[in-house]
């Protein structure tokens, strides 16, 4: 999912057909059909009822909509402050759920470097190599290319257990995965985030355990996601922070796992050998809002 999607889903909504919707956009209509089902099947849910003279929001459509108007609204703001200045601007890669942790940076970087003009990248899972040299420095999570890339750890999200409200174990300060063994565990596909798929995998090899995975789900911050687990139907593993969107909703309870090394790095990476001081320039910022960054290593773990 990316800003396209977003956009093509509230202009549909918006305008209450494909046919306008497509003229608003100045698109044809199949592409943004196509987007619209993209959208649909990674949340796993109908955002749309379609009728013979336009489309009406189903209940999670309607959910969504407000969320999505809050996200673009939130782009846009960063997109004026980069048309503030007349400098080249300083590509930001943003990764998925990171943006509370980019504006913070964002912020004590204008005050020091007020000049600078900052273009935001969404950067959507499944891009290659030459993709990710597109931006100058990036805030994301998991692997990165050790011969392109140089990084910093910023903070750590924890791994946490999504139950319902009424499972036996909701109201614990922690969980252990033996605990949760026998129940299924509800998986989404790899690429929708390669690097929480994999060290969710990777705790349960080293507690010495084989989960009943269900696979093919909706990735755990989708509102289908949300309705599997409220109805004890099984249970995902997802990660938390302070500046990470949230997996709190009503019905679920939010636990944090209670395993070795139970945790994700979120880190600052800028192109290796890239020889600007705009970059350096945000990384110092980067490290002032989180004074708990190490030092640069390659690649990111």
């Amino acid at each position: 999912m990316d800003l396209r999607h977003l956009r093509a889903f509230v202009a549909v909504a918006q305008a209450g057909t494909f046919t306008k919707a497509a003229q608003l956009l100045h698109m044809s209509q199949p592409p943004l059909s196509k987007q619209i089902r993209q959208l649909e099947r990674e949340l796993g849910t109908t955002l749309f009822v379609r009728r013979h003279d336009g489309v009406a929001l189903t209940d999670d459509g309607a959910i969504l909509l407000e969320r999505a108007q809050a996200a673009l609204s939130a782009f846009r703001d960063f997109e004026d402050f980069t048309r503030s200045s007349r400098a080249r601007p300083l590509r930001v890669g943003i990764g998925w759920g990171l943006w509370e942790a980019v504006e913070r940076i964002r912020s004590q970087h204008a005050k020091w470097c007020p000049d600078v003009r900052i273009a935001a990248e969404d950067l959507c899972t499944g891009r290659g190599a030459t993709q990710e040299i597109a931006v100058d420095v990036a805030v994301i999570r998991g692997h990165l290319d050790a011969q392109l890339y140089e990084s910093a750890p910023l903070f750590a999200e924890e791994f946490v257990a999504l139950l319902a409200d009424t499972h036996p174990l909701a109201s614990r300060l922690s969980v252990k995965l033996t605990e949760l063994a026998a129940e299924p565990l509800l998986m989404y596909n790899r690429e929708l985030g390669p690097s929480v798929y994999d060290k969710t995998l990777a705790l349960y090899r080293d507690a010495g355990l084989r989960p009943r995975v269900v696979g093919g789900q909706p990735p755990p911050y989708a509102q289908a996601a949300m309705m599997l687990v409220a109805s004890r139907e099984g249970y995902y593993v997802g990660i938390a922070s302070p500046f990470t969107q949230s997996h709190r909703a009503s019905g679920v309870a939010v636990v944090p796992l209670d395993e070795p090394d139970a945790r994700l790095d979120v880190h600052i990476a800028w192109r290796k050998g890239a020889d600007d001081r705009t970059v350096s320039e945000f990384v110092r910022s980067a490290r002032a809002v989180f004074p708990t960054a190490q030092a640069p290593r390659s690649g990111a773990a």
